[in-house]
């Protein structure tokens, strides 16, 4: 059965019981952080994007929560198409289980958290008439500015007069506003504390702000800033740092101190270790299941230990992130489960194949048409300068793809005798790093021409883009 890699299973009695990255320590430390103080803490959880920040993230939400806390999540990219994330925050609240017998006080709260945040929330504006007034007109003052607009001068000087009463009376508001909403959500925050075995202070997580748009990362920043500093919260931040800076200088300018701007919101940045290659793909290979498939194969030992030290050497060399080895993997298990047990499997080319396609989609896309002998030494060339072919893994492999190549893809016998040519003087080169990688191309060529396999990457190519009919393995 062809499967995709199902979600992470985080049991609630051990939450880092699946962590392959080992950063259950990491975790450990930071919950000391967290119950060392009362007062409201901002901690930004960094990492690039495919470092598995969310499932970092997830896992130490739920240890907290074993261990007493109350946490909430807030997955900040699902909810940026709003003007302004107050609201989504107080509706998340909202949707946290709470202790059945307290929920009717806690019903009341929430409603007032919501009466007050729906006051200081951002009121939806022209774009024109919003950046000229930060948002701070009433609806009909706004009519006014779209009545107005290109009359007489006097009448233009009037109206400015009367938005800056406005924005006077506006500003009295929100910051009365925002001082209800504070005092309301301290109340609140101790109510959920209270009893039940309940710890302090509250958690927030928030998760992939390093995917929104500028502007709604920027102010949800600002947002905890300003309204939900209060004792006894703490929000995590998941995101990667350089994005969020690039965020502030669309935001902001490029001359502003990036650096200096994220200090005024964030108080404590943990950057997650870079994960261990091996272990993760030892882990998605168990998580798919691959080993079923490897054990119906005469060879499937031999093969499964191929794929792997193949894989994992690429995904090192290419610095690839967790995200994108995941999505090989996916297709691994693709051509792995529509390849019937009695057939021919080329580990080595599959995983280069997988890997090109992730890091040098441009080059794969050339093995899906006909090649010229040039376009063959262009990507030969261009593999052996990426790849050490002084490694045995990559010269075992770089070779079989070159003998492939031109058994599969040069048309002609003339093109192929040249090509045999050029290896056959470089296999007596006084140079032993190009005479020993041109005798291995030549080793294949022989086994190429004993069982008629040629249009092995031509095959494995078509099987990953899906260029051909599939028969979905059991």
């Amino acid at each position: 059965m062809l499967q995709k890699n199902p979600e992470l299973t985080i049991p609630l009695n051990n939450p880092f019981q699946n962590d392959q990255l080992e950063r259950n320590k990491v975790a450990d430390n930071l919950t000391l952080l967290v119950q060392s103080t009362n007062q409201p803490f901002v901690i930004s959880i960094q990492a690039p994007s495919g470092w598995g920040k969310s499932t970092f993230i997830k896992m130490w939400k739920a240890q907290l929560e074993q261990s007493g806390h109350i946490c909430f999540y807030f997955n900040a990219w699902e909810n940026d198409f709003v003007d302004d994330p107050l609201i989504a925050f107080i509706g998340e609240i909202n949707k946290t289980s709470l202790d059945k017998s307290l929920m009717g006080q806690f019903n009341a709260q929430i409603k007032k958290l919501q009466n007050f945040g729906g006051k200081i929330a951002r009121r939806a504006l022209p774009l024109t008439i919003q950046i000229a007034t930060q948002g701070l007109l009433g609806q009909e003052s706004v009519r006014k500015a779209s009545d107005i607009l290109f009359t007489k001068g006097s009448e233009i000087a009037n109206f400015a007069s009367e938005l800056a009463e406005e924005k006077i009376r506006q500003y009295e508001s929100d910051k009365n506003g925002i001082q209800e909403f504070k005092t309301e959500l301290t109340l609140f925050v101790k109510s959920l504390s209270a009893g039940g075995g309940r710890r302090t202070p509250v958690v927030f997580f928030i998760d992939e702000l390093d995917r929104c748009r500028p502007e709604f990362s920027i102010l949800l920043l600002e947002r905890i800033k300003q309204v939900f500093s209060v004792e006894g919260i703490i929000f995590v931040i998941g995101t990667d740092r350089t994005q969020l800076e690039q965020s502030v200088k669309s935001v902001h300018g490029t001359e502003i101190d990036k650096d200096g701007y994220l200090r005024r919101f964030i108080d404590f940045s943990v950057n997650l270790p870079e994960p261990t290659v091996e272990k993760y793909c030892k882990f998605l290979f168990d998580r798919f299941k691959l080993q079923e498939i490897f054990a119906k194969r005469r060879s499937g030992r031999e093969e499964s230990e191929s794929l792997m030290r193949t894989f994992v050497h690429l995904a090192k060399s290419y610095r690839f992130s967790l995200r994108v080895i995941e999505q090989c993997f996916t297709e691994i298990n693709l051509v792995l489960r529509t390849t019937p047990p009695n057939t021919r499997m080329f580990p080595f080319l599959l995983a280069l194949l997988v890997a090109m396609k992730a890091h040098k989609p441009a080059s794969y896309d050339l093995l899906l048409a006909a090649l010229s002998k040039a376009d063959i030494q262009s990507l030969t060339d261009e593999l052996k300068q990426e790849l050490d072919i002084n490694d045995r893994i990559y010269k075992w492999t770089l070779a079989q793809f070159d003998a492939y190549l031109i058994y599969g893809y040069l048309e002609t016998e003339e093109d192929k005798v040249e090509a045999l040519a050029a290896l056959k003087a470089s296999a007596v080169s006084q140079n032993p790093i190009e005479r020993s990688y041109a005798q291995q191309v030549l080793r294949f060529i022989e086994q190429i021409q004993l069982d008629s396999s040629a249009s092995a990457i031509k095959n494995l190519a078509s099987q990953i883009s899906l260029l051909q009919k599939l028969s979905i393995a059991g």
